[in-house]
């Protein structure tokens, strides 16, 4: 992985996969020592979680429909910036609507241990 990116190409490379059922494409961008970032293709799939012991900034890149932090919901479109804090149940409660986003995490994720979904865990792809 290099130090720059084109979030067009990471957005073709998610989209020239083929759907797969419960599962999350990632397209890893950094993996460093203090945050880790991708672009993910997230719906209704991965449901509302949470990660105790990290914080995550996201832009929407791709779609609309409503995005929950916390107790609050909003709908998102292209461009808009969201902040999660530590812990905090997000996620879109928009079904049927999908949302290709960047997102930034600190510190690190694991995501077969650090995230806490509140439903059935799907399962996540990463591509380099």
């Amino acid at each position: 992985m290099g130090n720059f990116h084109n979030l067009d190409d990471a957005l073709r490379a998610l989209s020239e996969l083929p759907p797969e059922e419960g599962i999350i494409p990632v397209k890893a961008l950094t993996v460093g020592e203090g945050v880790v970032a991708g672009v993910l293709w997230f719906d209704a799939t991965g449901g509302c979680h949470r990660h105790a012991g990290h914080e995550e900034l996201l832009i929407v890149l791709k779609g609309d429909g409503d995005f929950r932090v916390g107790d609050e919901v909003r709908t998102v479109h292209p461009g808009d910036y969201i902040y999660v804090p530590r812990g905090a149940l997000h996620g879109t409660v928009s079904p049927g609507k999908a949302f290709a986003l960047l997102s930034i995490i600190t510190p690190p994720i694991d995501l077969a241990s650090d995230i806490v979904f509140e439903k059935e865990r799907p399962n996540y792809r990463i591509v380099m």
